[in-house]
């Protein structure tokens, strides 16, 4: 029979012997930890490290945190930790260990800068490929899988997040602590136990109800089958062989047999011929759950060398069913996957749970297929519009809408405005989330047609407002000015005379003076008269939502509305130039205004390409006519450009309703603006093989700068 701590103790001893005399620390605090100790007293142990306890005692060990580490100026951390949560380990204490000069090794003796820091490194499972796998099951008659994170997966980046969210919906603080304490102590007793043990357990525990813990118990149940999904390839596999060959899943796992079998029939696996569950068995992989497998299969006339096991975990997949006299073909989990890729460093980040749903939507899109990291060294690739949109635009764009909800709701809005074009997609992903999240207070808005050009231009009442609005950047000619500006036509000669030379273009301001403010005061008359027919006119404290704008807009409407009061919702403020505005704007801003922080944001290198993906399918709203229609400027997106925006607005939309669905009370959840940044940050080519020309293509055009904007040149 394998035995891991064994394993642990070896892997120890051969690649720290050298190290005896050298004060070293172990990250981990689990029952593996201990039992290790307990082995090598011989050697230097300061204390241990967790990532979430940083001061006591444990096996007679104290726990540590930076600053002790400092003074016991250590320059070793050894990690104790499964492989699937090492990377995660070692992204969180990575630039505490850099900057102090501190190596950070796993058990095996792996330097882990060397495997994590490099946004391309080469593993030796970056060329195994699917074919590998096809023709390694072809030699065997018997096949094995695991289950989770091998056949099925769940839409959240670790297992204990399904806790926290039935820790939500019940509205039961200190829940998922809890449940996992629960289980720890049967575990660490030496049981494989039952999910109805556990309960049993966590109800001694906290002292709740019977009827409590079986609603609890069952809700767990109900968010396990919500969440699963199945690795597309490994069903592909699993389709392809079940009728040629005898296939059997074994599982360390606390859920019932029923149960597991409920979730692979939801994710589309059937006719298998056999499940074995550690807990039913009383006995896990790394105990005598692989022997009791094959000696079901040497009563069936099968040898174990005829038998294949198939699953992630280095330890009981591969290690325990070799122990076990088995052929094994280890696979990665999505986790790992995402750990051992180019987005790794996104494991660095303290992830509340919103954060780890978002991590967890990634980990399915980009690696629900264990080869999607062949012959990459490890950097992704992505070779469609949606994939690209779901995974690295949806994010952002989603946060900053939940952000807004809740800054609106903050407010006490009693209406919204979502001004064309920029919140076009906006206003689409709010009434998705409020009708998923049945949330029934927030307010009602619409989608409404303004400008900077039309506001400017129904806001010219005297001769410093012509200035104003002329004076404003223009790239082309004084003629071309005036007609957009303006609407007016004036001399010929004008076409010639580029819009910047301020004396020329005093010289026709002066000649149309009366012209600008006659075609203004129509404007004004005219867009007075839409808005009267808006919802504007029943309400008084209005959000006005923008994207990434100095204020322009909401400046010339608190002009037109003066009785209202508008209260702007901004992603980004840009800080406008001096005399841009006139007045104090009542602005919250999802990022802070491009300066300091411009260096440490991907949000500022890529804004202008959300600003793009964000807009409606019509073009710049111009102005009202005489008729009361709206008037739209020309278009100057080809329909390749629009197809390709309209079909990552219907990936982003797909992945707020998805998200939405999921995670309970997202309303009242804290929004984290570094997670998204951070995967807004994978547009770097150093992390992502962007092998799309729909995308990389784009081109955004601001009409009233008259300027095209190349947005991966950006």
């Amino acid at each position: 029979m394998y035995d891991e701590a064994n394993y642990i103790y070896q892997e120890f001893q051969k690649n720290f012997a050298e190290k005896k005399e050298e004060p070293l620390i172990l990250y981990g605090i689990g029952k593996r930890t201990g039992e290790l100790l307990e082995r090598i007293q011989e050697y230097q142990i300061a204390g241990l490290m967790d990532g979430k306890k940083k001061e006591g005692t444990i096996w007679d060990k104290p726990i540590l945190d930076y600053q002790d580490v400092l003074k016991l100026k250590v320059k070793t951390i050894v990690v104790i930790a499964r492989p699937a949560v090492i990377g995660v380990i070692y992204h969180r204490i990575e630039g505490f260990c850099t900057g102090n000069g501190i190596a950070v090794y796993d058990v095996k003796g792996n330097d882990l800068s060397e495997v994590y820091t490099n946004q391309e490194h080469d593993i030796p499972y970056f060329h195994q490929s699917y074919d590998d796998l096809k023709r390694e099951a072809e030699k065997h008659e018997v096949i094995s899988f695991d289950v989770f994170d091998t056949l099925i997966m769940r839409k959240v980046l670790y297992p204990a997040d399904i806790f926290a969210i039935v820790e939500k919906r019940k509205l039961f603080s200190g829940f998922a602590d809890l449940r996992i304490e629960a289980e720890r102590q049967l575990c660490d007793s030496g049981q494989n136990p039952t999910l109805e043990e556990i309960y049993i357990r966590l109800r001694e525990l906290s002292g709740i109800s019977e009827a409590e813990k079986n609603e609890l118990r069952e809700m767990e149940i109900a968010a396990e089958l919500e969440y699963i999904v199945p690795r597309e390839r490994m069903l592909e596999l699993f389709n392809n062989i079940k009728d040629k060959k005898k296939i059997y899943l074994i599982s360390d796992m606390y859920l019932p047999q029923k149960v597991i079998g409920e979730l692979l029939k939801k994710c589309g696996y059937d006719g298998y011929d056999g499940l074995y569950v550690s807990c039913e068995k009383r006995t896990a992989k790394c105990e005598k759950l692989f022997q009791m497998f094959l000696e079901d299969r040497k009563y069936e006339g099968y040898e174990s060398c005829n038998c294949l096991h198939i699953g992630d975990n280095e330890v009981a997949d591969i290690a325990c069913a070799e122990a076990a006299g088995m052929d094994t073909f280890q696979i990665m989990s999505a986790r790992e996957m995402l750990g051992s890729s180019s987005y790794g460093r996104l494991l660095s980040e303290e992830l509340n749970l919103m954060d780890r749903m978002a991590a967890g939507l990634l980990c399915e899109r980009a690696f629900g297929d264990p080869f999607a990291l062949y012959e990459t060294k490890g950097r992704f690739k992505i070779a469609n519009t949606r994939d690209f949109a779901y995974m690295l635009i949806a994010p952002m764009i989603f946060y900053f809408t939940v952000w807004l909800m809740q800054e609106v709701r903050r407010w006490e809005c009693d209406y919204i405005l979502y001004p064309s074009r920029d919140a076009y997609l906006i206003e689409k992903l709010c009434s998705e989330i409020r009708g998923k999240q049945a949330d029934q207070e927030f307010p009602k808005g619409e989608y409404f047609y303004t400008s900077r050009r039309a506001v400017l231009a129904a806001t010219i009442w005297k001769e410093a407002d012509i200035e104003h609005v002329a004076g404003m950047d223009f790239w082309g000619s004084i003629q071309g000015m005036f007609q957009k500006r303006f609407h007016l036509t004036i001399d010929s000669e004008a076409k010639e005379l580029n819009a910047d030379d301020s004396e020329k273009r005093k010289l026709y301001l002066d000649k149309y003076r009366d012209e600008i403010l006659k075609q203004s005061r129509k404007e004004r008359e005219n867009y007075l008269r839409y808005i009267s027919g808006t919802g504007i006119t029943e309400h008084k404290k209005i959000a006005f939502i923008d994207f990434v704008a100095a204020g322009k807009v909401q400046n010339g409407m608190e002009k037109l509305i003066p009785e209202k009061e508008l209260l702007g919702v901004y992603f980004l403020r840009r800080q406008p130039d001096k005399g841009e505005i006139d007045r104090e704007l009542q602005v919250k801003t999802f990022f802070p205004s491009k300066g300091a922080f411009e260096i440490d944001l991907n949000v500022y290198k890529y804004y202008l390409f959300l600003e793009m993906v964000l807009t409606s399918p019509e073009p710049t709203f111009d102005c009202i006519e005489d008729d009361g229609k709206i008037s739209f400027m020309e278009e100057t997106r080809t329909k390749e450009h629009c197809r390709a925006v309209e079909e990552i607005q219907k990936s982003v939309l797909e992945y707020a309703k998805e998200f939405a669905e999921l995670c309970p009370e997202l309303l009242y959840t804290q929004v984290n603006r570094n997670t998204p940044d951070i995967i807004l940050g994978f547009l770097d080519k150093e992390y992502t093989s962007l092998e799309t020309d729909e995308v990389t293509s784009l081109v955004l055009t601001d009409e009233f700068l008259s300027q095209t904007f190349n947005l991966f040149q950006v």
